[in-house]
């Protein structure tokens, strides 16, 4: 019976909001997870069920979309995001020197206007590069007091470094098949075409800032360095994944078995094992799901089932320091974390 009458609608319980990660770091030791999130700015966690010293500080973050650490100095995290309501004086970077825990604010920004974006630092810590939104990519030698432009990258690009050569560092434009390498600190890159043998899918009317390749905060179509490893590289595209660890060069293999990629990271080596486990959200023989691989995606074991799959996820990481452990960045139900039974 229609009787036309407005409805009305409460929330049952108090205390409860969204919380969408941005951004994950798996540390090899010191805090298991260092997240950046949105609104709330980000969190370290020393235990997988425990909070440290609350939400990030110094300053206070809205959002936090670059969070990072140098893999042969592991007390050293840098993170970049947007401010929380009015700070004067306050920096959109900063940085830690005891694994998150406590926070200092870089003494400049590259730009007046820099905020968000993704964050690379060296092996050693020795240089940060940042391409903070809509803007060109700049590093800097000395924790931020200075910064000067990177040669040879497009505007907006993200940038990681190798976790083993303080020297290099790489980014990729996945659509144009196109790869940056520098070997000199970030301070110039050059260019070299790829040849994806699994070609990307590029839907009409697509255009170079929104190619309808995924969600753009998610893990797809983006260069990943291998921890423990020198130029051992992944290019997680969105229509596939390919493989490099040539000694000489980078030749980029296709893996056959996947075919979609919405998410991908490293995770603690199986026992027995030397090479980083590694995780997946995407379409692994024809199958969804979120997937771990220990023998470098030449197999793949699903980790989840089909009644928890927590609906928009974009970010999965392995925890470094315990086999199996996982962590996958929901958009709206924080951050979740499992491992396998006993």
């Amino acid at each position: 019976v229609e009787r036309k009458e407005p409805v009305v609608w409460s929330i049952m319980s108090s205390g409860i909001e969204e919380t969408v990660p941005l951004e994950l770091y798996a540390p090899e030791k010191g805090a298991r997870i260092i997240s950046g999130v949105g609104d709330y700015g980000g969190f370290t966690h020393f235990r997988p069920d425990e909070l440290t010293n609350g939400s990030h500080s110094n300053p206070h973050f809205a959002n936090t979309n670059g969070v990072t650490g140098a893999w042969l100095k592991q007390e050293l995290i840098v993170r970049v995001g947007a401010l929380f309501g009015r700070q004067p004086g306050a920096k959109t970077i900063s940085y830690s020197e005891d694994g998150g825990m406590n926070w200092i604010q870089c003494a400049s920004l590259p730009d007046a206007q820099a905020r968000n974006g993704p964050i690379a630092v060296a092996a050693d810590g020795s240089t940060w590069i940042w391409t903070p939104d809509r803007m060109d990519a700049y590093y800097t030698c000395d924790k931020g007091a200075t910064w000067q432009l990177c040669k040879g990258l497009p505007k907006d690009m993200r940038v990681i470094a190798d976790k083993m050569n303080a020297r290099k560092f790489y980014a990729v434009d996945a659509v144009k098949e196109i790869l940056y390498v520098s070997k000199d600190g970030g301070k110039t890159f050059q260019s070299d075409t790829l040849n994806l043998t699994m070609k990307p899918y590029r839907r009409p009317g697509a255009t170079d800032r929104m190619p309808n390749r995924g969600d753009r905060r998610g893990g797809q179509d983006r260069i990943y360095s291998t921890p423990g490893f020198e130029n051992d590289l992944w290019i997680a595209a969105y229509d596939g994944l390919y493989h490099s660890k040539e000694t000489q060069g980078i030749n980029f293999k296709p893996l056959d078995k996947v075919r979609k990629i919405y998410a991908f990271g490293f995770g603690k080596a199986k026992p027995g094992t030397d090479y980083p486990a590694l995780y997946l959200i995407g379409v692994v023989n024809g199958q969804y799901g979120f997937f771990r691989s220990d023998d470098e995606a030449r197999s793949w074991v699903r980790i989840n089932d089909d009644a928890h799959q927590f609906g928009l996820v974009l970010h999965i990481i392995g925890d470094m320091q315990e086999y199996g452990r996982v962590y996958v960045g929901t958009h709206g139900r924080g951050l979740i974390t499992g491992a396998p039974k006993p």
